[in-house]
């Protein structure tokens, strides 16, 4: 591993280190981060200290400053940027840093790209690709929909930008599309299996599916939820948006809309998982397993990223800790890789 790849300059002159390129033993010495979460915690013999996760663009780690007074953790927060030094251990078969010291750092004293993880893949070569998947469709009206809904001027930027979640999958800037994009694909490998689905309804869905997220989420300084994603949540919002684009188009067919309703609606597949409910037509149910799969796959290849530092050392870990989301441990065979 070469320098380039360990350190870094933020704006402020400090030495950067990557939350990537960490290791077990490294150093880390005036380095700036993002407060991604912060807890103030004690433990059984009564003493307190702070529990957090701090990331940059190319990942995130725990941390953990040990006896902490209430007074430091009130002087940071959330979304705030701190300038740390401590050490790289190893706890549950993940990295964590050991704070010696943290202090807070004004935001304008930063770069905000530095901090937030973005799709590996550019906006533009992501928005090309899906608007020759649009003219590619049969459908004059499905068409019309997507294309007015990737001109409007309130949505273009968001969709470019948007991650599709918050923690769980495709969870960087960019990511939505890109899981829009993979949805896409795997709808027209299925529809050569599956004939009598309607390929142009799932490229339909594909990007009204979860477009609600662009309401739904934050993600100026770190992801969050807006007030009103918290409150309506993205499939409210999303049927919101579709209503509104689909009664600016003169001569909707009123089928097409409920049944993208319907699919918006039941995309989570089980109503205990969110969904208001459960897909009842050929198109919605299969929407839901690629759907369902993308996320998966989409995690798997997260997870597999941590672990590989670890992993890939003599002796090292192929188990993942515990993940509720999948409930259950992953193991990773040798020879696969994440890239």
């Amino acid at each position: 591993m070469n320098s380039d790849e360990l350190t870094r300059r933020s704006p402020n002159s400090e030495t950067h280190c990557s939350v990537g390129a960490l290791r077990k033993g490294d150093r880390i010495n005036g380095t700036v981060l993002l407060v991604q979460d912060s807890n103030f915690k004690q433990t059984r013999d009564g003493k307190y200290f702070i529990q957090m996760v701090l990331r940059d663009r190319t990942g995130s780690v725990r941390a953990v400053r040990w006896e902490a007074s209430h007074d430091l953790f009130a002087s940071f927060s959330s979304t705030d940027f701190v300038q740390v030094t401590g050490r790289v251990e190893e706890f549950q078969q993940n990295l964590q840093v050991v704070v010696d010291k943290i202090k807070k750092v004004s935001p304008t004293d930063v770069d905000l790209a530095d901090f937030l993880p973005t799709s590996v893949r550019s906006p533009d070569e992501m928005e090309q690709e899906l608007l020759e998947h649009i003219a590619a469709m049969a459908d004059p009206d499905l068409r019309a929909l997507l294309v007015a809904i990737v001109e409007d001027p309130e949505i273009r930027p968001h969709l470019l930008r948007c991650p599709a979640g918050k923690t769980l999958h495709h969870a960087y800037l960019g990511g939505l599309l890109e899981h829009i994009l993979s949805l896409i694909n795997s709808a027209k490998l299925i529809v050569k299996n599956y004939p009598q689905l309607n390929v142009d309804l799932l490229v339909t869905a594909a990007v009204v599916h979860d477009l609600g997220k662009i309401q739904e989420l934050s993600y100026e300084r770190a992801f969050g939820y807006t007030d009103r994603g918290q409150l309506v949540g993205h499939i409210g919002l999303g049927i919101l948006i579709l209503a509104e684009k689909t009664q600016s188009l003169p001569n909707f067919p009123q089928d097409h809309r409920m049944h993208l309703e319907h699919i918006i609606a039941s995309h989570h597949g089980e109503l205990e998982f969110g969904a208001l409910k459960v897909p009842m037509t050929s198109e919605a149910m299969a929407f839901h397993f690629i759907d369902n799969l993308d996320a998966k796959m989409a995690m798997l290849t997260d997870l597999e990223r941590e672990l590989r530092p670890s992993s890939s050392e003599p002796g090292g870990a192929r188990w993942t800790e515990y993940k509720p989301a999948l409930s259950r441990r992953i193991y990773f065979p040798c020879g696969s890789s994440a890239q």
